[in-house]
């Protein structure tokens, strides 16, 4: 096991010392535990054994694909992996017409606090700041002048995990298509989503304006 190890946990086997308690390194916990969790683990993968695939510095500290998968949630709780994100979107465009309010959808899924991460909604076409909020704060320094006073993020949700985004008095400019973003220290992800802003008017009102060479004129109003 190395004069290292040995020096600090004596003679003790990786067995011994889970029952007792202590702290396996994170090279024995993958060699003994990971045949546990992937029984059938293929012995390579492009070209790389199991040793080199678990003694690769990327795969130990952050845990990327292992093998056509992700790595093993369980694996990963051990070895103390960063917490991912994942953001989702709705799956039709939100619509609504000029003058009203709107409500872009997004969450992290699985559940969990968004109060201290770092949200950006963004003008896919433009790739400008639309509403910017981290760690607990709204932050207007890089948000684009046509919405200046017209976002929000709704903080009734957020610590549920919901990252909805109000936008006020919509602008036939409004329309177009979103970027949903979050980030912490360790991960990043975003979802898409697309916005419809329909122009409406009043019903149409009709009246006779009276004769005309011969005719009658309508005037028609909306």
């Amino acid at each position: 096991m190395g004069a290292a190890f040995t020096a600090i946990y004596g003679s003790s086997s990786p067995a011994q010392m889970l029952q007792r308690g202590l702290p396996l390194p994170a090279h024995l916990l993958l060699l003994h535990v990971l045949p546990l969790l992937f029984p059938r683990y293929p012995t390579g993968h492009g070209g790389h054994s199991m040793h080199q695939l678990t003694h690769s510095s990327p795969f130990v500290t952050h845990c990327p694909y292992i093998y056509n998968g992700k790595i093993s949630p369980p694996l990963c709780a051990l070895l103390h992996c960063p917490a991912q994100l994942t953001v989702v979107g709705p799956d039709h465009p939100v619509t609504a017409t000029v003058g009203r309010d709107v409500v872009l959808p997004c969450h992290l899924s699985p559940q969990r606090d968004a109060r201290t991460l770092e949200v950006r909604w963004i003008r896919d076409d433009l790739s400008e700041t639309v509403h910017h909020y981290r760690n607990g704060e709204d932050l207007y320094g890089e948000q684009m002048e046509a919405y200046a006073g017209r976002t929000e993020l709704v903080r009734d949700g957020l610590s549920a995990g919901s990252l909805d985004l109000r936008i006020t008095g919509l602008r036939p400019s409004d329309d177009g298509q979103y970027f949903c973003t979050v980030k912490n220290a360790d991960a990043y992800n975003e979802a898409i989503v697309d916005l419809e802003v329909s122009a409406t008017g009043a019903d149409p009102h009709l009246s006779l304006g009276g004769y005309e060479a011969g005719g009658v004129r309508v005037l028609c109003r909306s």
